[in-house]
């Protein structure tokens, strides 16, 4: 016969299940580097624009990395090869959080004079594996 010890127990276990594979939204946001005219978003500046205004938007966290980006220049109709960074970040689909990830999008923008910056949203289901005790 289970107690209602172990009854608290296991409930307990069922939740964390449920909580640790649910189903989220991953977004990825792709910052090209290059600035138009010249120059590039150095390696400061891009901390201090993920310090100050991604960490402000997603305080839990994300995920940022390093890449090559390619696209075609729509005024020059050229292939353009930047350094990229992309931040993916994963959390229930609301429609705050959309707002947020197109804030972050434009203050890029503005603060750097881009053309654009890409946006990526995928279901997703994530889970978080821990030490086992």
């Amino acid at each position: 016969m289970i107690n209602l010890e172990q009854l608290r127990k296991w409930a307990v276990i069922g939740c964390l299940c449920l909580s640790s594979c649910a189903s989220y939204q991953r977004t990825d946001l792709y910052f090209g580097r290059d600035i138009p005219g010249g120059g590039v978003v150095s390696e400061p500046q891009w901390k201090n624009f993920s310090d100050s205004v991604i960490s402000n938007y997603f305080p839990e966290g994300y995920t940022e990395w390093d890449a090559n980006g390619r696209w075609k220049d729509t005024d020059t109709r050229q292939t353009i090869t930047e350094p990229t960074k992309v931040v993916t970040f994963f959390g229930k689909k609301t429609k705050e959080r959309s707002a947020a990830l197109d804030s972050i999008a434009q203050r890029y923008l503005r603060r750097f004079r881009q053309q654009s910056v890409l946006r990526t949203d995928i279901k997703s289901k994530v889970k978080f594996i821990n030490k086992a005790r």
